[in-house]
């Protein structure tokens, strides 16, 4: 089978682009959902704009249709991140992708891959973004000339088997932090809720208004959590403990402990409590916080999530042992491959992987990346799209359950053959 026709189309994401840069500097005023202030992050013509995307469409050539959609994280450019994917600038960037797919035989998902990131194509190519896309389209053609799921493709070229039960999902709650917790204690979400902690007076000066919410998020628990639902406690501070706290460990770990004792016996993790310049301040600051929690006996996990942007940055905190979870955030490996591996890698070192990505992923990649987490078996899948959590929840356990469900047939078939 090869592929006849590639199209891009200009689409959107599930959520918007926003300048990290300006918002987290305290000058921007926020105006309803709008800030007013001047945007700084190369990309940003405003501090919040919609996410644009590039659907990838792969036409068959018995048909079939395969479908990817190459887009940037919310907070692109920051953290060592690529820059902000544009229509106005990789549209046409894309043309030249779909050129090279046009008339390609399908193959092997991997090596199909590796030699699509081979190619020389312009410096215009935003290739984290168009490769995200792509590869996404590739596993769906794969998938489709087999007949298989994409899950069973990519364990089979990975040397692994297809999880047998759902991957425990973490959703994020957005602006919306107290529905969307009660949201999520209805749902019987995995993991919640994220929070969104972007701005400083929802830390507080001493650090009393994130308490305040840990507290809050306990009460709503008991009060409408059943006696058998113990999810895990989940939040992103964005950096923002270090500004509140000096950037010293010590303290920093102090107050990560009394978060984890109010939240206990659940288990209680932060992602990203302190953001550094580069990745080597990043490994540093981690491990020394790690260390800290160590010493006083805090069952706390750090997650880390910025300056772990690809498979290189991960291996290195890995092999640091700086962080106890590593949020592998799709869309910022490029091809999808890459994730896939990142998640392998970080179970080889002891290290629990998190198969994230953004709110700013559409449906089609939120289906895509239920595949990968099924084919590697992280320790949370992200819900994607969106921000409204009720969306992006649905789309990623309905995508599993679907898959599993086709899985489980062909087992089914499989050994039912053997015994005749």
């Amino acid at each position: 089978m090869r592929i006849e026709k590639a199209l891009v189309v200009p689409s959107w994401g599930g959520f918007f682009n926003e300048d990290f840069a300006a918002i987290t500097s305290g000058i921007p005023v926020r105006d309803g959902f709008s800030y007013l202030g001047d945007a700084v992050t190369p990309g940003f013509k405003t501090i919040r704009t919609p996410t644009e995307a590039g659907s990838i469409l792969l036409v068959l050539s018995d048909g079939q249709v395969a479908t990817g959609d190459c887009l940037s994280v919310q907070y692109a450019g920051a953290g060592g991140r690529s820059l902000r994917f544009t229509h106005e600038t990789q549209i046409s960037a894309l043309e030249e992708v779909c050129d090279y797919l046009r008339e390609l035989e399908i193959g092997a998902f991997l090596p199909m891959c590796r030699a699509l990131e081979a190619q020389p194509f312009s410096d215009e190519l935003n290739r984290t973004a168009a490769f995200y896309g792509v590869s996404q389209a590739l596993l769906s053609a794969v998938a489709a000339s087999q007949g298989l799921t994409g899950a069973e493709v990519l364990a089979a070229e990975l040397g692994r088997e297809v999880a047998e039960r759902p991957i425990p999902i973490y959703v994020q709650t957005g602006e919306d932090r107290h529905d969307g917790v009660d949201k999520a204690i209805i749902r019987r979400a995995d993991v919640m809720p994220h929070g969104l902690i972007n701005m400083l007076q929802l830390v507080g000066k001493n650090g009393e208004a994130l308490q305040d919410y840990v507290s809050w998020i306990v009460t709503r628990l008991k009060k409408y959590g059943a006696d058998d639902y113990h999810p895990e406690i989940h939040l992103d501070a964005y950096g923002l403990l270090g500004r509140a706290f000096g950037l010293d460990a010590g303290r920093i770990a102090s107050y990560l402990a009394d978060l984890a004792e109010r939240v206990a016996p659940l288990q209680f993790c932060m992602e990203t409590p302190i953001m550094m310049h580069d990745r080597a301040g990043q490994i540093e600051m981690f491990a020394a916080i790690r260390s800290e929690l160590e010493a006083i006996g805090s069952s706390a996990m750090l997650i880390v999530d910025e300056w772990a942007n690809d498979i290189g940055d991960i291996r290195a905190f890995v092999e640091a042992g700086a962080a106890h979870m590593i949020n592998v955030k799709s869309p910022d490996l490029g091809s999808i491959h890459h994730a896939a591996h990142a998640v392998l890698e970080c179970k080889a070192g002891h290290v629990r992987p998190i198969l994230g990505g953004s709110c700013n992923d559409s449906d089609i990649s939120g289906r895509a990346m239920c595949h990968v987490a099924l084919a590697t078996e992280p320790a949370w899948v992200l819900a994607r799209p969106g921000m409204g959590m009720d969306e992006g929840f649905q789309i990623v356990h309905n995508e599993m359950a679907r898959t599993l469900a086709l899985v489980g047939t062909r087992k089914l078939s499989s050994a039912v053959s053997r015994l005749l």
